[in-house]
């Protein structure tokens, strides 16, 4: 009995003192702690917007489209090429060249060296006068030019001197012969008789292209017939032999002209419609005779 007591005292005191170890071990163990993460939390920098471009007031005179994508306008007798979006061209529908015009644009970095000039908004500005810049019904003429005076004209092969009377537009002036009438508004010279025969004239920026022209012809004529280019050496005898671009096209029923020329130092598009019939002989040796006499104003 005795025996069997200590065997399981011994027992007891093993069971006590592996426990005993299994304490002490474990207090000597670091406690575990949360881990401490020092770096302070910051939030991402805002995104920085692009710098905003400055937006440049001005006002000038509308010259022109010197291509599909760019408009000129003259500032204090200098000429500046400004970039146009669609949406500006829009607002440019109801503007007509040598109007003037209040606008807004920014400068757009291109390179280190090159800056281009974009058009954001542009407005007509109305003229003391109501506009009355023209040759016809109420409108006034302000030129220096002599009223009246005389044009040599070549009709059916006889060449003589007839009478013109000064017709002004916004921009240009130009003699124009009796059976003609000038609309200065739309820049349209017609036969009196046949408003059917008419010339549109269209005055060019300084810095026009003349090859974009050449695509605008071709696009425009096409709709009439074959396009025909006439080279300087046939033009060379005639009344547009200064001509820089002369071409044309024909059917059964008219003959269409797409004509650039430079006259007192600029460029003007003139484009002419000659129906066939009894007035088409006297009116092409007008036409070129009054668009020839135009100068600047």
């Amino acid at each position: 009995m005795r025996k069997r007591n200590r065997v399981k005292v011994s027992a007891t005191l093993v069971v006590l003192l592996m426990g005993f170890s299994l304490v002490a071990c474990g207090s000597s163990a670091p406690a575990l702690q949360p881990s401490v993460n020092n770096t302070k939390e910051t939030s991402p920098a805002p995104e920085q917007k692009p710098e905003e471009r400055d937006v440049i007031e001005a006002e000038g005179i509308l010259t022109g489209w010197a291509d599909p994508h760019t408009v000129e306008i003259r500032v204090k007798d200098k000429a500046m090429s400004f970039q146009v979006g669609e949406d500006m061209q829009k607002l440019l529908d109801d503007i007509d060249d040598e109007d003037s015009v209040r606008f807004k644009y920014v400068e757009k970095a291109v390179d280190a060296s090159t800056k281009q000039l974009v058009l954001t908004g542009i407005t007509k500005i109305a003229s003391e006068d109501g506009d009355k810049t023209g040759t016809g019904a109420g409108n006034i003429v302000t030129s220096d030019r002599a009223k009246t005076s005389e044009l040599e004209v070549t009709v059916e092969g006889i060449t003589e001197k007839r009478p013109v009377t000064l017709a002004q537009a916004k921009g240009y002036s130009l003699y124009i012969f009796e059976p003609m009438a000038f609309d200065a508004k739309d820049h349209e010279l017609t036969m009196k008789i046949d408003p059917r025969y008419k010339v549109e004239i269209e005055k060019l920026p300084s810095d026009f292209n003349l090859d974009y022209l050449k695509m605008d012809a071709k696009e425009e004529l096409s709709e009439v017939g074959e396009v025909k280019e006439l080279t300087p050496e046939e033009l060379s005898n005639g009344p547009m032999k200064d001509a820089r671009l002369f071409m044309m096209s024909q059917n059964g029923k008219k003959t269409q002209y797409f004509i650039v020329k430079e006259l007192d130092g600029n460029g003007f598009i003139f484009h002419i419609d000659a129906p066939v019939g009894e007035p088409s002989e006297g009116f092409l040796p007008m036409v070129y005779a009054s668009v020839n006499s135009i100068m600047n104003e």
